[in-house]
């Protein structure tokens, strides 16, 4: 058996901490090691969270204390380190709990191959100087306060997430799990990243360019249960050659009924859904590789790159090409 090979990810808490910042991407990884058996990464590995501080108990927005592990001396090499948010309109940036993170981050800067912020948590970063010219996000509120701490940052406001390199900043507390989704399908695939939102009851699997309002969560607002399921099915793998006849069955009732009922609950037809959630795959697959635009098609379930460019035409003003990796 192959040996698995780790992501460390260290969660940085400072008092004053919201403790979602923290639990929500870390229940992600959680959930990704679960899923990744049979994912379609090139080899096994998984995530070992660490949950790490400049003081031995942190206390967070909750009142709770929280028993954390002190800065390590040492971190492997490649291991991803996050920043989560902290509480308050202005966060102080020279606590003496920021001071010794902004040191250990210098020290440990060797071996850090991922940066990633979870709302204000991007000013801890700020602070250490790693934002120069890059381009970052973090919540509104602390929109100005990130410009003023980081001049020369490309700070973006009205963004789920960005990613610059191997700088990776979110919003807020749901889309710094849009970002733990995004990350896992980078490493894991989208298959993976899709079962984690499934069981994680998170339909939105948003990526740095999406609206607010996120295709995997639209046209789910009813309660009609075989239309879930079938709706279910689809997310999980929008590039399957789904048949009418195969999405009855999952819905366990007659593919006429099927017809109608789908158009009523979900306000559209099946191949419509299928359609609009390849065309949200291949928004992310040009977002995060250099897949030639064939491939894309391929990947995303298309007859063909006419297919897709026709109906990519339909509904986005821009080609293709113009999403590709732009931040």
């Amino acid at each position: 058996m192959s040996a698995i090979a780790k992501i460390h990810v260290y969660f940085i808490m400072l008092p004053n901490s919201v403790l979602l910042d923290t639990i929500g991407p870390a229940e992600a990884f959680q959930y990704a090691n679960r899923f990744a058996v049979g994912a379609e990464c090139e080899r096994l590995k998984q995530f070992e969270l660490h949950f790490i501080g400049p003081e031995a108990k942190i206390e967070n927005t909750l009142g709770l204390t929280i028993q954390v592990a002190p800065l390590p001396d040492v971190i492997e090499a490649n291991s991803w380190v996050v920043s989560t948010g902290l509480a308050g309109e202005f966060i102080d940036l020279d606590s003496s709990c920021m001071e010794a993170t902004v040191n250990w981050l210098g020290q440990q800067k060797h071996c850090i191959g991922r940066y990633i912020s979870i709302c204000a948590g991007t000013l801890l970063f700020a602070k250490a100087g790693l934002l120069d010219g890059r381009v970052c996000t973090t919540h509104h509120m602390h929109i100005d306060e990130l410009q003023e701490a980081a001049p020369s940052a490309k700070v973006l406001a009205n963004r789920l997430f960005t990613v610059d390199g191997d700088f990776y900043s979110s919003a807020g507390v749901t889309a710094g799990i849009d970002l733990a989704l995004y990350l896992i399908q980078q490493e894991f695939g989208f298959n993976c990243a899709s079962q984690v939102a499934r069981h994680m009851v998170l339909f939105s699997r948003r990526g740095p360019n999406d609206p607010s309002q996120s295709p995997w969560l639209e046209n789910r607002n009813h309660f009609h249960q075989s239309v879930h399921r079938v709706q279910d099915a689809i997310q999980v793998d929008p590039a399957r050659n789904w048949s009418l006849e195969s999405l009855a069955d999952i819905a366990q009732c007659s593919p006429r009924h099927l017809v109608r009922l789908f158009k009523e609950s979900a306000g559209l037809t099946t191949r419509e859904y299928i359609h609009k959630l390849r065309l949200t795959l291949a928004m992310q697959f040009l977002q995060s590789s250099s897949l030639p635009i064939e491939d894309v098609a391929e990947r995303c379930g298309f007859d063909d790159p006419r297919q897709f460019r026709r109906l990519w035409a339909r509904h986005h003003s821009l080609p293709p090409s113009h999403y590709r990796e732009k931040q």
